[in-house]
């Protein structure tokens, strides 16, 4: 059978031309190739690490502004996967410095100035 003419269906596309994707979809996309870029350059593999990197340069070109993703570009250029390495580091390290603390210690309750304690006993001293 001759495979030319065959094209491939999405199962999941909402519509007929495939472009119908939110803006969550394509942020779910961006960071499922940021991932995969990541897992492949922590593997050491520079061949998928190249192919990780090229995917989330066609998947968004503005990958290129990033300096840190610049950084990884030359240094996949070069061959140079362990430097490419440092950099998902230096990225990893800057994204959880960068989160939100999740919550915020709850503010202790004054002591009433009647009541003491010495962590044993609760002393009533308004008598």
């Amino acid at each position: 059978m001759d495979t030319t003419n065959m094209m491939r269906v999405n199962g999941r596309s909402n519509g007929y031309s495939g472009n119908s994707h939110t803006p969550h979809d394509k942020q779910q996309q961006h960071r499922q190739k940021v991932q995969a870029l990541f897992e492949a350059i922590g593997s050491g593999n520079l061949e998928a690490s190249r192919h990780a990197f090229q995917a989330l340069v066609s998947f968004d070109p503005s990958t290129f502004n990033d300096p840190q993703f610049l950084r990884i570009s030359k240094f996949l250029d070069a061959s140079s996967i362990y430097l490419a390495q440092q950099v998902v580091k230096e990225i990893k390290a800057t994204w959880i410095n960068a989160q939100p603390l999740r919550s915020m210690p709850k503010p202790q309750k004054a002591q009433s100035p009647a009541l003491r304690l010495d962590g044993l006993h609760v002393v009533d001293v308004r008598a």
